[in-house]
């Protein structure tokens, strides 16, 4: 039973590969030009095709790519010894291409550079040695004299190798769910669509012009250029090979129905230039989409970095080795000296210690249960700092049900504490309202004349308390640290309501 299934898939995947690499051809066929060189594509999308299904489905298909380029070959007036050794070399060159791409490390997903490199010299050296082969045949056939051999060895393997740079990766993208973002907005998907339109209307207007000219060269022909690489900027690997793939079509269809810039008296010099036009568009677009999510890769990671930074900032912040052992230190000096303080101490740091625990296993807790964390840590300081420390710990009842993730705020508590007790004397208050919606929070503390927020803010602490916020709060959250007149230092803490109560 298993070897039967096997044998479907397998001829399912040939049945799939033929059908696709037939249609290639005949949409192939629309771009071969009208004049004496009829016999050359200017393009040969597949090409494209077989070599995707050699990289993706390896050499069990090679059936099914062989079938359709012997019956296209076979069906034209061409000897059948051109129409069955042609096909024969040409796919065991895509073959050989996939295999050599496999032992150096090519990922069919092309995630990076170096994979947009390989598919280049992967399709380059054996489609080139591929369009030899196939004017060789054309020689042999008697369809091509000796002294053509060069130029249309040439120009057939500028057009295999242009099928590879332009459908290739579209198919690759597409194969790996990697064409566009599994979650995407109706802002990038109209940006996307407006983007692919503009680069179909620029290539139109200067490939679909008449008249035919003494060079063919002309540099209004590159006016796709910027929408392309726009495209590739903004949308990365996916977009890119969509506007490659557009343009590219674009351009030969026209140039092989005789118009657009590159048309002149020479034919094979047309499709020479045009074939130059393709491989310049599709290597910029590529190479500017790979890097575009190199660049998305690289935020991302250090996104990934700081909020790992962050959260172990936050699980230090939980229970600080300094703050624990002073504590413990505070208590034992009054178990002989105040038994009923000592025993309020270690009730406050029992509190302090469970609660801590328990906030953190949710992403929002409603504030009233954050100010209970840092009335116990003040309780302690206090006790630490006995006379030389007042507090104060204030939150309007809207303040108490706004729901903030766990241990935000205890960082800037106890930064205030560190900077706002001198000389044996300090204070610290917070106080919280709602205002327009956002939940403001205000912890201030006395400080020396001299205390500058801007040499302390920056801190490992309190940057962390920066990361946090930015990760874990919805946009236009945040903190700023200024200095009153009347020499308070204030951290001032706006978090906006998070829609649905969830992160």
């Amino acid at each position: 039973m298993q070897n039967q299934k096997s044998i479907g898939r397998l001829a399912l995947e040939n049945l799939f590969v033929a059908g696709a690499i037939f249609a290639a051809a005949i949409f192939g066929k629309s771009l071969l030009p009208s004049a004496a060189t009829s016999t050359i594509p200017v393009l040969w999308p597949g090409a494209g095709v077989a070599l995707a299904a050699a990289l993706l489905l390896g050499w069990r298909v090679f059936p099914g790519m062989i079938f359709p380029f012997i019956a296209s070959g076979v069906a034209s007036d061409f000897p059948w010894s051109f129409g069955v050794l042609s096909p024969l070399g040409v796919c065991g060159l895509v073959l050989l291409s996939a295999w050599i791409l496999g032992k150096a490390g090519f990922d069919a997903r092309l995630p990076r550079l170096k994979d947009i490199f390989l598919l280049a010299l992967g399709a380059v050296f054996p489609m080139s040695l591929a369009g030899f082969w196939t004017a060789n045949c054309l020689m042999i056939s008697g369809k091509l004299p000796a002294s053509g051999l060069g130029e249309v060895a040439v120009s057939f393997g500028a057009a295999y190798t242009g099928g590879a740079l332009v459908v290739t990766p579209a198919l690759l993208l597409v194969a790996s769910g990697r064409l566009y973002p599994k979650k995407i907005g109706w802002g990038k998907l109209g940006l996307g669509a407006i983007q692919l339109a503009m680069v179909f209307v620029s290539t139109w207007a200067v490939f679909s012009a008449s008249g035919k000219s003494s060079s063919g060269l002309s540099i209004a022909a590159y006016l796709p250029f910027p929408f392309v690489i726009w495209a590739a900027l903004s949308g990365g690997m996916g977009m890119a090979s969509l506007a490659v793939l557009v343009s590219s079509m674009t351009a030969a269809f026209f140039t092989g129905s005789g118009h657009g810039p590159f048309v002149s008296e020479s034919a094979m010099g047309a499709i020479l230039q045009l074939q130059a036009f393709i491989g310049i568009l599709a290597a910029s677009g590529l190479l500017i989409g790979s890097g575009t999510e190199a660049r998305w890769r690289e935020k991302a990671l250090q996104a990934e970095a700081a909020t790992r930074k962050a959260e172990l900032e936050r699980l230090k912040a939980q229970v600080n080795p300094h703050f624990l052992f002073n504590c413990l230190t505070a208590i034992h000096s009054l178990i002989r000296t105040d038994s009923g303080a000592a025993e309020e101490g270690l009730t406050s740091l029992s509190s302090l210690l469970r609660k801590s625990l328990d906030v953190a296993k949710h992403p929002l807790i409603p504030l009233a249960e954050e100010l209970e964390i840092i009335r116990d840590a003040l309780r302690l300081q206090k006790m630490r700092y006995e006379e030389g420390l007042e507090w104060s710990v204030a939150a309007d009842k809207a303040a108490e049900e706004f729901r903030v993730p766990p241990m935000l705020l205890q960082p800037l508590v106890e930064n205030a504490v560190k900077h706002g007790v001198s000389d044996g004397f300090g204070r610290v208050d917070l106080s919280a309202v709602v205002q327009d919606g956002d939940l403001i929070v205000k912890v201030r503390n006395t400080a020396p004349e001299d205390s500058d927020p801007a040499k302390w803010q920056d801190s490992v602490g309190l940057a962390s308390v920066r990361a946090r916020i930015e990760e874990a709060c919805p946009p236009g959250s945040g903190v700023e640290f200024t200095k009153t007149p009347d020499r308070w230092i204030q951290a001032l803490v706006r978090i906006k309501p998070v829609v649905g109560g969830k992160l």
